[in-house]
């Protein structure tokens, strides 16, 4: 057992004997983060930040005095929306090409504290430091693609989810953003009982990165105005109806695919289809089957480890982020001298080609040095030098029953064979009551659900409605549910909230997934 996964097992642990744990109105959002006053520009600090349920860990990529590049960890409890850890330093570990060889705890130079005030916001307060704003990096681009979140061409599908002033469940739609003839954007939202979409014009912020749609008019009961943020798969904003223009409502949602299947690539006709999570079969809903096939497999973000590594001592991670066609990629590893280092590299992620089932990212990773060490001044870093090249690539085998394919892809080092690599849970317990206690909400059902009760070995809903299992040996990630009219709904247990024709509204401790209210 990896020594992070240990710690979890422990932390979770504590959780559950826990009778009293304050709850959050949001989760934030994996991926990189970078200290607000710190972007300049150049190269600095950053944070590759991982929570779920309550359990926090964080990768710090920094500076020693000397300049020198380093990491660090830390691991907690969220008590509500603030953790206190003490940062980890290893040293020892494998560098690129190196013959395998375990890391071992060096130090510690003290607590780290960081607080959230949403999905997206926080701060944090290194050892010798002040409190300092952070904020969740997110790409910026409006060059138009099947891909891209702000500049859509082709049809991007979103489950949306409205909560009321207490940051509870009240209605779900079905959206889809597009463009329209005169190349404008817009939204097309359809309620579960609805037969007709109600379709909003949409002006984009660029500041901001956000979309404000406005109704030239509503039927009564209809939206008057939608305000959304996309970020990295996720959806948050606000909500107006026609009956109370005045009185905003959160939205909370998930980006399910993208598609254009009229895209021209290489002088052809071409299907090209942005999967987040959930994939469509090759020319299973298309009328008129396009040449060809193009698909860009969207992995979970977050904290990543190589398979084989996981010796039960320290090893080498990978903070993975991928926005639009953009991965950005962090190596936590060592250098041929045992001391711990950080490599970086972004660049493309996009399909590996026609037909393949694969998509994959070529980056150079570099090193830099000269950058802030904690408690030091501020000071930017520059680049230092390059590893060379690292290609990760995710694909989906069409034999496998398990459609959940960005739990598992490869990653090939400077000076390396491919190794596997697959997505660190941190909060993954084998009981179902575990992974099932919470709210619900089952779009294909047009259902909300909460679960509370487990008895028999079943898990059963608060109405008791519905009574579930485990699936079969052969999709073990699966749940079999029957429900009181000897209905048969069966689903996919989601990875972090992903990949499941099933939302989690709230987890077992209470936690809303979403990334909460945003400011303006």
């Amino acid at each position: 057992m990896h020594p992070w996964i240990r710690a979890f097992a422990f932390t979770t642990s504590i959780i559950g004997a826990t009778a009293a744990w304050a709850a959050r109105d949001f989760t934030p959002q994996a991926g990189t983060w970078v200290v607000s006053s710190e972007v300049d520009g150049k190269p600095g600090r950053g944070l590759a930040i991982d929570v779920q349920g309550n359990t926090f860990f964080m990768q710090v990529f920094g500076y020693e005095k000397n300049g020198n590049a380093t990491f660090y960890t830390a691991t907690g409890l969220l008590d509500g929306t603030t953790v206190t850890a003490p940062l980890i330093r290893y040293k020892g570990g494998r560098s690129f090409g190196s013959e395998a060889r375990d890391a071992e705890q060096d130090s510690s130079p003290g607590d780290v504290t960081v607080s959230f005030s949403n999905g997206l916001q926080g701060t944090v307060q290194f050892p010798g430091e002040a409190p300092a704003a952070i904020e969740r990096f997110l790409v910026k681009d409006f060059t138009p693609s099947v891909s891209n979140l702000l500049a859509q061409i082709g049809d991007r599908g979103m489950h949306l989810l409205v909560l009321d002033d207490a940051m509870q469940w009240t209605q779900y739609y079905w959206a889809m953003l597009t463009r329209n003839a005169q190349g404008q954007t817009e939204i097309a939202l359809t309620g579960p009982t609805d037969r007709t979409a109600q379709t909003l014009p949409c002006t984009l912020d660029f500041d901001l990165a956000q979309f404000q749609c406005n109704a030239a008019s509503a039927a009564s009961g209809g939206v008057k105005s939608l305000r959304l943020r996309l970020a990295a798969g996720q959806v948050s904003g606000a909500i107006t109806m026609s009956n109370t223009p005045e009185h905003p409502l959160p939205v909370m949602g998930q980006i399910r695919s993208a598609y254009d299947m009229n895209a021209v690539v290489n002088g052809g006709r071409a299907w090209v289809q942005q999967n987040y999570w959930e994939f469509t079969a090759p020319g299973a809903t298309i009328t008129g089957i396009p040449r060809a096939y193009f698909h860009q497999l969207m992995p979970v973000n977050g904290t990543w480890i190589v398979t084989d590594e996981l010796t039960g001592k320290p090893g080498r991670g990978l903070a993975l982020d991928v926005q639009n066609s953009t991965m950005v990629l962090q190596v936590f590893n060592y250098g041929a001298d045992g001391h711990p280092t950080f490599h970086m590299g972004s660049g493309t992620y996009t399909s590996a080609g026609a037909n393949t089932l694969a998509s994959r990212a070529d980056l150079s990773l570099d090193r830099y040095a000269g950058g802030r060490s904690l408690g030091g001044p501020p000071q930017s870093a520059h680049w230092q030098d390059s590893a060379g090249v690292v290609t990760v690539e995710f694909s989906l085998k069409e034999t496998t029953p398990v459609r959940h394919f960005s739990q598992r892809g490869t990653v090939t080092f400077p000076g390396e064979t491919p190794r596997a690599i697959q997505r660190l849970q941190l909060d993954a317990p084998p009981a179902l009551a575990d992974r099932l206690f919470g709210e619900w909400y089952d779009p294909i059902q047009a259902t909300h659900i909460v679960f509370n009760q487990e008895e028999n070995g079943l898990v059963k809903s608060a109405d008791g409605s519905l009574a579930c299992e485990y699936g079969s040996t052969e999709r073990p990630t699966w749940v079999r549910c029957k429900h009181v009219d000897s209905r048969i709904i069966v689903f996919p247990l989601p990875l972090l909230n992903q990949g499941s024709t099933w939302i989690q509204i709230r987890d077992r401790f209470g936690n809303l997934q979403g990334l909460g209210k945003m400011g303006q």
